[in-house]
């Protein structure tokens, strides 16, 4: 028998991590979140129940701790690798979004970071930055000034943040930022689940000329998080087929077009704010 494509194995891994957070699901509920019909949000369901994820319920699902099958754990190291792939090509595409002679700032993550190598290709980049983890690789590829923010060590002792962090990139004033989003609410607020990266973050979209948001996640319901900034003041947004999917009508809504699209991911530019190249 084929197996399931990495694609389908993220679906059915993101409805696991549903079902677990909310406990019971409807079909229907998930089939509007996915943007799937009703028939193959039940063909997953029951691929789910067999794995021992979750039982099916009347007209849903509900969550069971189950020990993990050795399938199971070949489906995850499946969806790792395609999370890698998706990864990189999110990070060719912001590439793509920064200008030649841009004073950048990029954001914290791991999407920004495997930018950096793609990067290198602009001419006369100012880089600015506070996640630790960029600095080697931003060492490795940019010919340009790099700044690290100054600033306090947050809890994970990755990123800089806190007031001296605030007043370094009011001082660099960033032309654009690249900022890694984790949530857009209907009203189109963006926000993500850290307050104090939530602050250095509408600060930097508040300097920006052009604001680029990496949506590399589909939402975690019910999770904390704090406001950054509006869907539309931002000039470009690059997203993963799965979460363009749940984000779709809200994209529109501001006036963002499909700029970009292949077999993994996609950009949306704001034509009102990001100048054609």
């Amino acid at each position: 028998m084929a197996k399931p494509s990495t694609s389908l194995l993220k679906r059915r891994l993101d409805i696991a991590e549903i079902v677990r957070k909310n406990g019971e699901i409807k079909v229907d509920d998930l089939a509007e979140m996915l943007a799937v019909s009703g028939v193959t949000i039940r063909n997953d369901l029951n691929y789910l129940e067999q794995q021992g994820y979750l039982k099916r319920s009347f007209g849903g699902a509900i969550y069971t701790a189950q020990p993990v099958r050795a399938s199971v754990t070949q489906d995850m190291s499946l969806v790792q690798e395609w999370d890698r792939s998706a990864e990189l090509e999110l990070a060719k595409q912001v590439a793509r979004l920064v200008a030649d002679e841009d004073s950048l700032f990029l954001g914290a993550g791991v999407v920004p970071r495997k930018a950096l190598p793609f990067l290198g290709e602009s001419r006369e980049l100012r880089l600015a930055f506070n996640d630790l983890g960029h600095v080697a690789t931003a060492r490795d590829y940019i010919d340009g000034e790099i700044v690290l923010l100054g600033g306090t060590l947050d809890r994970s002792g990755q990123r800089l943040e806190g007031e001296i962090a605030m007043q370094s990139i009011q001082r660099f004033q960033p032309t654009c930022s690249v900022v890694m989003i984790e949530h857009v609410s209907e009203d189109g607020t963006l926000s993500v689940a850290s307050e104090s990266a939530a602050v250095i973050l509408a600060e930097s979209l508040r300097l920006s000329q052009r604001c680029v948001a990496v949506i590399a996640q589909r939402p975690d319901y019910g999770e904390a998080r704090y406001p950054v900034g509006k869907l539309s003041a931002l000039s470009a947004v690059v997203t993963p087929q799965i979460v363009a999917a749940e984000y779709h009508s809200r994209f529109i809504a501001v006036g963002l077009t499909n700029s970009y699209t292949n077999n993994e991911c996609l950009t949306w530019i704001n034509p009102a704010l990001h100048p054609a190249r």
